[in-house]
């Protein structure tokens, strides 16, 4: 029997404790919490499943030992789509935390061809939009000599088109290679595409020339012949024909230098439409993409792009191309 008299007032409750043979109480850890890794986007080149590969969930509190589990477990196949993963923790008292996050398996898109190539005049070479050294008294054919030189310009549409394929199809680094030549007519176009074909062979041609001849006053259907030459020419080799509309131009008596053929614009469109119609091509209509009115997307000479024009080409030809050709 304690004397409860002899012990100081504090040690009294736990005195009486210890001979009751009671213990002082610990109090329980935290319930688990559990934290899941981020979601993961993984590429499938086939389309088939990957493996996903993840760290594991970080746990923290919980009574020991805690266990944790993921209904997929890090290595696991994944198919194309997006998976929702779900991991749990459950400590020694049975009490149990729960996350989770996905993983999205994206098909690597590809293009059923790689080897482009641009054919045309100085549009598709990538020309300067400039007056400079034009005087007003020059015929189409003067302000053409002095039109400035601008080989492997970073803002011709072929040059910016392969940017955009290249950034799409990263696996397969497609090309488009940049045959364009400043001032020259449909007539010499004809005579220039077969021996490109031959050292280029390439998949696909994309075809946009005209607008030497209709600032020169040619005959829109003999346009249209000539274009139509081309293409069969390409076909014949089994190569896959884009063929371009020609650009609004800004007429003289508003200030351009060589917005000589503005009003002949729309009589070529309407054959070169006809064009690709009865030869089954790809009809690519850069004019309706300019909104049919030169505006910010021609330079100041009002027959040449500006880099906007260049870029506004390039992207209205990788549409047409990734609606075909992309698998």
């Amino acid at each position: 029997m304690i004397d409860t008299r002899s012990l100081p007032a504090l040690l009294i409750a736990a005195a009486l404790a210890s001979a009751c043979g009671d213990s002082p109480t610990t109090p329980s850890p935290a319930p688990p919490a559990i934290s899941c890794p981020a979601s993961l986007m993984l590429p499938s080149a086939d389309g088939n499943a990957v493996v996903g590969t993840f760290a594991l969930p970080q746990v923290s509190g919980g009574t020991a030992p805690v266990s944790t589990t993921c209904d997929r477990p890090s290595g696991s196949p994944f198919t194309v789509g997006t998976t929702e993963v779900t991991c749990s923790a459950r400590d020694a008292d049975r009490r149990t935390a729960a996350c989770s996050f996905t993983v999205t398996v994206v098909r690597v898109p590809r293009i059923a061809a790689t080897r482009f190539v641009a054919f045309g005049d100085s549009i598709t070479e990538g020309a300067t939009s400039s007056c400079n050294r034009v005087s007003p008294f020059m015929s189409f054919a003067q302000t053409m000599l002095v039109l400035e030189a601008t080989p492997g310009a970073a803002w011709s549409y072929p040059s910016v088109l392969q940017e955009l394929m290249r950034s799409r199809y990263a696996a397969q680094l497609p090309s488009v290679s940049n045959r364009g030549a400043g001032g020259e007519s449909t007539a010499s176009g004809t005579g220039r595409l077969p021996g490109v074909l031959a050292e280029e062979m390439p998949e696909v041609l994309l075809l946009q020339e005209g607008a030497n001849d209709i600032n020169s006053s040619r005959d829109p259907a003999t346009i249209a012949a000539n274009l139509r030459t081309m293409v069969r020419s390409a076909r014949s080799r089994g190569v896959d024909v884009y063929l371009g509309t020609l650009l609004p131009q800004q007429p003289r008596e508003l200030g351009s230098c060589r917005g000589f053929g503005s009003s002949n614009v729309a009589a070529a469109n309407d054959r070169i439409r006809l064009v690709a119609a009865s030869e089954q091509v790809t009809l690519v209509d850069l004019f309706q993409a300019f909104g049919g009115v030169p505006g910010d997307l021609i330079g100041p000479d009002g027959l040449h792009p500006s880099e906007a024009g260049y870029r506004r080409i390039a992207e209205t030809f990788f549409a047409a191309v990734t609606a075909r050709l992309e698998r």
